[in-house]
């Protein structure tokens, strides 16, 4: 069975790209493998806990964690990346001195290692 690394770093404000990335994802989990989904650059915003939809939007982090754990694939958020831009999982909120995590549940912190050990145990990539 082929195995695909998907890159996420499109900003969730471009929703329709958000959007056309889902849909790939859930078609292609439906034929073959996704190794993973990593969420890099502006892309690290679709793992943000505290996003509010507007009144009928897509609240694309729980889409995200819910395609992930229906199909068994890890949701790998850029720790630098992330952090940067205020995106914290418990232990980095605790380290600094903040309230609370940012990150949503069902997104996992890595450093850019981990992309590419995954990326190497793929045989292709696609990015959005």
């Amino acid at each position: 069975m082929t195995t695909t690394s998907v890159l996420i770093t499109c900003s969730p404000e471009a929703l329709n790209t958000s959007l056309n990335a889902l849909a790939f994802c859930e078609e292609l989990a439906k034929q073959s493998a996704i190794n993973h989904v990593f969420f890099y650059q502006q892309g690290v915003l679709q793992a943000n806990g505290m996003i509010a939809p507007g009144t009928g939007d897509i609240h694309l982090p729980s889409r995200w964690a819910a395609l992930a754990k229906q199909y068994g694939f890890p949701l790998h958020v850029c720790v630098g990346a992330a952090t940067k831009r205020g995106i914290v999982d418990e232990t980095q909120a605790e380290e600094l001195g903040l309230a609370q995590s940012t990150l949503h549940a069902g997104f996992e912190q890595v450093g850019l290692g981990e992309f590419f050990t995954a990326l190497h145990q793929s045989d292709k990539m696609v990015q959005f």
